[in-house]
């Protein structure tokens, strides 16, 4: 053989090397196995807290309070996808409420506008990743004053939310949102899992 066949060759089997090597590569991200393997983010150093909150909001010309107090608390880690994985946060009301409810519509047998039936008025605390002081992955305090949230079922049976604008809810319900007073967020700090074995600085 000789050395400009051979050289042919070597550059042909290099050609077809880095070509499967990009197809694997690419199989292994769009697979999801990058996900599976890759390592958990830092783990929180606070992973439970309590946020007692006060709501007041007039209904029908009363005034009307509900205070109870949020409960968050760190489960883990979860995938999403080739995005890598992410700390997951479930928070729930220690009174042991599913939402904060403002008024319960559910005896009306009310269709909104889209023909959807209305089950209740509720109010959007926000979420854990907010109060636990994790910002890398959407975090939300409680809603705005410029909405009130209604909860709906579908003729198709499925569950959602929603939102009227606050002078359409005042318009239909008598509703309106007049304060919100929550324990602010925690400050956390965030350690990958081998620190946590390494002693602290003095």
């Amino acid at each position: 053989m000789s050395k400009t066949t051979k050289g042919i060759l070597q550059m042909a089997l290099a050609t077809v090397a880095g070509a499967l090597a990009c197809t694997l590569f690419f199989l292994f991200i769009i697979s999801g196995a990058f996900a599976v393997l890759a390592p958990n983010p830092s783990r929180p150093q606070i992973t439970y807290g309590e946020f007692p909150f006060r709501l007041t909001f007039e209904l029908d010309g009363e005034l009307q309070v509900i205070e109870d107090t949020i409960v968050c608390e760190f489960v883990g880690f979860e995938s999403r996808g080739t995005a890598g994985r992410y700390r997951v946060w479930e928070a729930h009301l220690k009174s042991g409420a599913e939402r904060i409810t403002l008024l319960n519509l559910r005896h009306l047998e009310e269709t909104n506008e889209l023909g959807q039936l209305m089950l209740e008025l509720f109010f959007d605390w926000g979420n854990a990743n907010y109060y636990m002081g994790d910002t890398s992955r959407w975090p939300r305090g409680g809603q705005n004053f410029y909405e009130i949230m209604f909860l709906f079922q579908s003729p198709d049976g499925r569950i959602g939310g929603s939102a009227y604008e606050a002078d359409v809810a005042w318009e239909k319900y008598g509703i309106r949102l007049i304060d919100w007073e929550v324990s602010s967020p925690i400050e956390n700090t965030f350690r990958h899992w081998i620190l946590r074995f390494l002693p602290a600085s003095p």
